[in-house]
C-alpha cells in the first residue's frame, strides 16, 4: 500500500495526558521558575529560551529527572490503537517535541511503543562541561528566534515528499506547525488558537478520535501560516 497521508504528533498534553517539561520545571524549578514562566505566558520570552532558562534551574542529574517524569507519565488513550491504526494504512507518524526531550525515547520504550514510531524529533538536553544541564536545539530554525523545535519545517518537508498530513496537537507553540497541516487535530490551547484565527479544526479528546479523521486532501498553507521554515521563520 502507497502512503499519501503522514502524521505529525506533539509529545507532551498531546500523546502524554501531561506535560513532562513544565512539570519538571514547575515542580523542581522553585521560585526563580514563576518570574521564567510569566515572561513567557506574557510572549516575552521565546519557548526556545524558556527551556534554557528553566533547564538550568533543575537537578544536574538527568537520572533523576528522568525518575521523576515517571511519576507523572499517562499515554492518552487511544495511542497503541491509533499506532495499529497507523501502520494499517501505511501512515508515517512522526513525533515532534518542544520540551525537554530527554524522556521521550525512554517513556515510549518502557510502554513499547518506541519501535512503532517512524521519526522522532526532538531537543537534546545534557550535563556540559560546567556542570549544569543545557539544551540544544538541532532542528531549529536557522535564524528564527522562536521555537526550539521547528515543528512546521517538519510538516513542509513531509508535504514536498506527497504527504498530506494530520496535525495533532494541545498547546500554544503547536500553532506554527499545525498552520502548515492538511488537517488539525486540536484541544486545549491549541483548540482556542484555532477558533481565535478562524483555521479549521476537529476537536478531539483521545486518540480513538483521531482513528476515524479521513485523508485530508493537500492544502497550500503559504499564506494563512504563522512562519515561513523555508524562508526567514516567524512572520512579523
Amino acid at each position: 500500500m502507497i502512503a499519501d497521508t503522514a502524521y505529525l504528533v506533539d509529545f507532551d498534553g498531546t500523546i502524554l495526558t501531561r506535560d513532562i517539561s513544565f512539570e519538571l520545571a514547575s515542580t523542581l524549578g522553585g521560585e526563580a521558575f514563576k518570574e521564567i514562566n510569566y515572561q513567557y505566558r506574557q510572549k516575552i520570552m521565546p519557548i526556545k529560551t524558556w527551556l534554557q532558562r528553566t533547564a538550568e534551574l533543575l537537578p544536574d542529574n538527568l537520572d533523576i529527572l528522568l525518575s521523576q517524569a515517571f511519576e507523572w507519565v499517562e499515554i492518552r488513550p487511544g495511542f497503541e490503537h491509533f499506532l495499529e491504526h497507523a501502520r494499517e494504512y501505511n501512515r508515517p507518524v512522526v513525533v515532534a517535541s518542544d520540551g525537554y526531550g530527554f524522556y521521550i525515547e525512554p517513556i515510549l520504550k518502557h510502554f513499547g511503543l518506541l519501535e512503532q514510531i517512524d521519526t522522532i524529533y526532538r531537543n537534546d538536553t545534557f550535563l556540559n562541561r560546567g556542570g549544569s544541564l543545557e539544551v540544544r536545539n538541532p532542528h531549529a530554525h536557522h535564524v528564527c528566534p522562536v521555537c526550539g523545535n521547528c515543528k512546521a519545517k517538519h510538516v513542509v518537508r513531509l508535504k514536498e515528499k506527497g504527504f498530506s498530513v494530520i496535525y495533532i496537537g494541545d498547546g500554544s507553540n503547536d500553532r506554527f506547525g499545525a498552520f502548515w497541516g492538511d488537517h488539525v487535530c486540536a484541544r486545549d490551547r491549541l483548540a482556542e488558537l484555532c477558533e481565535e484565527k478562524g483555521f479549521p479544526y476537529s476537536q478531539w479528546n483521545d486518540f480513538y478520535d483521531i482513528i476515524k479523521v479521513e485523508k485530508p486532501e493537500m492544502q497550500d498553507r503559504s499564506e494563512i501560516s504563522l512562519c515561513c521554515p523555508r524562508g526567514s521563520g516567524i512572520k512579523t
